[in-house]
C-alpha cells in the first residue's frame, strides 16, 4: 500500500508543470551618456523622466551602453552621494535589454 501511495504522489509531482518565474524587471528606460557633465557617466532615464545613477549591479556581466533600451528594477541607495547631480543613486537588482 505504501508503494502505491508513493507512486501516486510521485506521478502527481511529475505531471505538474512549473512555469518560469515572472521577471521582476518592472521599469523601463533608456541608457544615456552624461559623461559631459562633471562626475557623471552612463545613467538610466526612466519613462517618467527620472534619472538613475547605477552604483551597484546585482546582475554580474551586464554592460550598459548609451542608447540601450532596458527593463530593470532597482533599490535606491540613500546613504550614497555622488558628484553627479543628475539623479538618484541606485543598485540595479534586475536588468535586461529590450529591443
Amino acid at each position: 500500500m505504501k508503494t502505491v501511495s508513493l507512486c501516486a504522489v510521485l506521478f502527481i509531482f511529475a505531471a505538474c508543470k512549473t512555469s518560469p518565474p515572472a521577471s521582476s524587471c518592472r521599469y523601463s528606460g533608456v541608457v544615456k551618456d552624461l559623461s559631459g557633465i562633471d562626475g557623471c557617466g552612463l545613467v538610466i532615464e526612466m519613462k517618467d523622466g527620472t534619472t538613475l545613477l547605477p552604483a551597484e549591479f546585482a546582475v554580474p556581466g551586464f554592460t550598459l551602453k548609451a542608447g540601450q533600451t532596458v527593463k530593470f528594477d532597482f533599490m535606491e541607495l540613500k546613504d550614497r552621494v555622488s558628484t553627479c547631480m543628475g539623479g538618484r543613486i541606485v543598485r540595479i537588482e534586475c536588468i535586461e535589454e529590450t529591443k
